[in-house]
């Protein structure tokens, strides 16, 4: 039951325990808490009130339905992805998208939107598609009423960016940061621009022992670069470089060098399971 509430995250107020259950006891708190250490989650399927819900990453999600809140009561407890809740961030809980994730919250009623950080799990009533914190409720006008018909329209861009900043250990308050940032003046939070992924070099175009690398990613932000340099460690030696396109400077992550081809081609996995799906092989002369 305590598995399945902190899943939940805010589906609906939980019964009291005695004082001497096993849920409530100190070991299971504790073990709970480790389980859900903040960071980049899918999540397994699970099951609440007998209905199925299958978590998966989505960045092209266009949902439309009533938008409900929570707040005091669930103030300060763990959400689905391992934070503390703070009904005073602008946050929400989903069913099935990952966290973290950005979405933009319109409400159809009254024209206001807002962008949120998804961090836990909810709302689990037929016909809800969002469970917003009481700041974003206030600021949708949905908290005095309780309801309203809204649509949430995933970011892709920065939804991108919030997982790289969760994967590679940035704090909430960072994240709440650039969310706040894109509330008050979207046009300050730049485009995280990523180089385009080139098709693979043949095995047979690698010239010489020795220059084979992975072309892990590039940035436009050297910040970015430090943090998925952090991501690669356990992969192996991770090299920056800058380069100039255009007026903009940009920072190449890569990954090697390796002289045998199968060891490159078996490390180019564990980059992209490491999140850089646009990971390639190519030859450094």
């Amino acid at each position: 039951m305590c598995v399945a509430l902190l899943l939940a995250g805010c589906s609906s107020q939980p019964p009291q325990k005695p004082a001497g259950s096993a849920e409530n006891s100190e070991d299971t708190a504790v073990r709970l808490a480790r389980a859900l250490e903040p960071g980049y989650k899918i999540g397994r399927p699970y099951r609440i009130a007998g209905q199925w819900y299958k978590p998966k990453e989505q960045f092209d999600l266009v949902q439309s339905g009533v938008a409900s809140w929570y707040g005091p009561g669930f103030h300060g407890r763990l959400t689905a992805n391992g934070e503390r809740y703070d009904m005073h961030a602008f946050t929400a809980a989903h069913r099935t998208l990952q966290l973290p994730s950005v979405v933009r919250v319109k409400n159809l009623e009254n024209g206001k939107a807002i962008i949120v950080r998804v961090n836990d799990r909810g709302p689990y009533i037929d016909g809800r598609v969002i469970d917003l914190s009481r700041k974003a409720a206030e600021a949708l006008d949905v908290h005095e009423k309780g309801l309203a018909n809204v649509q949430v329209t995933v970011l892709p861009e920065h939804s991108r960016r919030i997982a790289l900043m969760a994967r590679s250990g940035a704090s909430v308050g960072e994240m709440d940061d650039l969310i706040g940032a894109l509330n008050t003046n979207p046009q300050s939070v730049k485009p995280l621009s990523v180089e385009p992924p080139r098709p693979p070099v043949r095995v047979a175009e690698a010239r010489a022992p020795g220059t084979l690398f992975l072309q892990a990613a590039a940035f436009s932000s050297e910040d970015y670069a430090e943090r998925a340099r952090t991501m690669l460690r356990s992969v192996g030696p991770v090299l920056i470089t800058e380069y100039a396109r255009g007026d903009r400077t940009l920072y190449r992550v890569r990954v090697g060098p390796y002289a045998d081809r199968n060891e490159a081609l078996t490390a180019l996995e564990r980059v992209r399971e490491v999140g850089f799906e646009g990971a390639h092989l190519l030859a450094q002369g």
